[in-house]
């Protein structure tokens, strides 16, 4: 499956006349029950939302439920992803230069848990919640207080290199992946039998 990027500016909510840009791929013809939904990306403050942290991150396990049963997943995707921002690269058409390396971060961890559980449970693949919440919603309410928070969305890959090799063969997901405003990372992975993807990916990345 090879998605369609597209840019398209979008101002709304709180945002007082800063806008954010949001990379939006379509899921048209997709294959081999493997799927990408463009990434997302806010630049801007957490103050900007409204928010209640919950402490609900604290509590997230990161284990086989949230893990897909994948073997030191943690310490697997670190070091796959900061060897990937290690070395230069070309993004569709932006050269994106070597980047530094990206921290585990518990609360973005959660936050991605927590939508990659929904999305399997509710068979779904959007970066909108079902209760309507944005990424930078969902972030905030784990109490991360971020400048720049972005995610990316992958569905049916089954390991660790499978899914970071989509992302990097996605144009958007790969200049996502190698942008220098982003610092610490969490990334969950849930298993859903009779599911569309059977696998669903989300990536969360931030910068306080």
């Amino acid at each position: 499956m090879s998605p369609t990027d597209r840019l398209f500016p979008f101002c709304a909510g709180s945002w007082s006349q800063r806008c954010a840009r949001f990379t939006v791929a379509l899921l048209a013809g997709l294959t081999a029950g493997v799927g990408h939904s463009g990434p997302a990306v806010v630049s801007g403050t957490a103050a900007q939302w409204v928010f209640v942290a919950d402490r609900a991150s604290e509590g997230v396990p990161l284990d086989a439920s949230t893990a897909c049963g994948l073997p030191r997943f943690q310490t697997t995707l670190v070091q796959r992803l900061n060897a990937a921002r290690a070395v230069a690269r070309s993004c569709g058409n932006t050269v994106m230069p070597a980047a530094g390396p990206l921290a585990w971060n518990q609360r973005l961890f959660a936050a991605a848990a927590h939508h990659a559980r929904d999305m399997a449970t509710w068979n779904y693949f959007s970066h909108t919640s079902r209760d309507g919440r944005s990424l930078a919603q969902r972030v905030a309410a784990e109490g991360y207080l971020w400048t720049s928070v972005g995610e990316n969305l992958a569905g049916g890959q089954a390991t660790v290199d499978g899914v970071i090799a989509g992302w990097l063969s996605s144009p958007g997901h790969c200049s996502n992946l190698m942008s220098r405003q982003f610092e610490a990372v969490g990334v969950s992975c849930v298993r859903q039998a009779r599911s569309r993807f059977g696998h669903y990916w989300v990536m969360v990345l931030a910068r306080p």
